[in-house]
């Protein structure tokens, strides 16, 4: 399956010389887009991203997503914006050079809403950010600029690695130090990632959106092949305590594989992000794009288990997981990485 997203009708249009009538407004459409942060009870650090994303021209909109049934977002006057934000009761900006900032509120707790969009995306790239990390908009830009040249898949700043133990017999998940010492990735964290919106609307799996035109196809993902063997032969990981849901699924999952990935993440509150690899991987048959993040830094704690070595089991039971969910592996590793010409002193 090849995804039918070739070259944009605006830039198409650019490079041929046509001039027409709402040509300039597809281009700047094309030069901006849109930032999803999730964020759970961390306003402290959701303030510090929200100013500093605010300031960023090409950003078109500041999505926030909030999943805490127990507390209203932040009102407008807790942030300290710049002065085109003259409405206090009003997210939206009151200059086109400002992004709008707007808070997607759902009404259950779950690590999935991070890719089930209920407000509009007007651009087509979605730049997927957790509230603990500060990025520039200069790297922001260059790695939308990356994006643009290979949209059909992630483009990010944290490579990841999968593996598999011929000893057990399973799937498993490889941190960055693996990535330093091999030069091999198969994936970007969605911690701080650029994809295509459709992507979101494919793992949310709603195929009838009223009203959303979509360049590239909003479908049921192809997942083909019978389902694998149990992925932790007889050993599940262990569920980590969390309130019960309040509400309904904004978007209810039509397919049937999603919604047991969807399953699966609530019930292990892990992996969101492998899923979405999966994915995006399943459906472009291409490798992700890691960009060095020079520049990027974590303004929050890490969040990580002290017991590492049980979240690196846990994170490789999703992918046995998802192997089997997908009926296939279709990760696919890489060993190039970006980074700007004038970070080196030498060609």
């Amino acid at each position: 399956l090849r995804l039918p997203l070739d070259i944009d009708e605006a830039t198409a249009a650019a490079f041929s010389g046509d001039r027409g009538s709402g040509t300039t407004g597809r281009l700047d459409m094309a030069s901006k887009y849109t930032v999803r942060i999730n964020t759970f009870r961390r306003n402290d650090l959701l303030k510090k991203v929200v100013e500093q994303y605010a300031t960023c021209p090409k950003i078109h909109s500041i999505q926030v997503i909030w999943s805490d049934l127990a507390a209203a977002p932040p009102p407008m006057s807790f942030f300290d914006l710049p002065n085109s934000y003259d409405q206090p009761s009003s997210y939206k900006s009151a200059s086109a050079s400002t992004p709008m900032i707007e808070f997607e509120i759902h009404t259950v707790d779950s690590l999935n809403n991070r890719f089930r969009p209920i407000l509009d995306i007007a651009t087509k790239a979605v730049f997927s950010v957790d509230d603990d990390l500060h990025i520039p908009c200069g790297l922001l830009d260059f790695t939308h600029q990356v994006w643009r040249a290979a949209p059909h898949t992630m483009v990010g700043f944290m490579p990841r690695m999968h593996g598999y133990d011929t000893l057990s017999r399973r799937f498993t998940y490889h941190d960055w130090w693996y990535v330093w010492r091999h030069g091999l990735y198969s994936m970007v964290l969605t911690k701080a990632c650029f994809l295509h919106r459709d992507f979101l609307y494919a793992y949310a799996a709603v195929t009838k959106r009223p009203g959303l035109t979509t360049d590239m196809f909003v479908r049921e993902p192809r997942i083909t092949g019978r389902r694998l063997a149990p992925s932790s032969h007889g050993h599940r990981p262990r569920r980590r305590p969390r309130p019960a849901p309040s509400g309904t699924t904004p978007l209810a999952p039509e397919n049937h594989t999603m919604r047991a990935v969807h399953d699966y993440v609530d019930a292990h509150m892990n992996c969101e992000d492998i899923a979405m690899s999966f994915l995006v991987a399943n459906m472009s048959h291409e490798p992700a794009v890691w960009v060095r993040g020079t520049g990027v830094r974590e303004i929050g704690s890490t969040g990580l288990s002290s017991d590492q070595q049980r979240h690196y089991r846990e994170r490789g039971m999703c992918i046995h997981e998802f192997v089997s969910l997908f009926g296939n592996l279709p990760l696919v590793p890489a060993t190039h990485k970006v980074d700007r010409a004038s970070n080196f002193w030498f060609w």
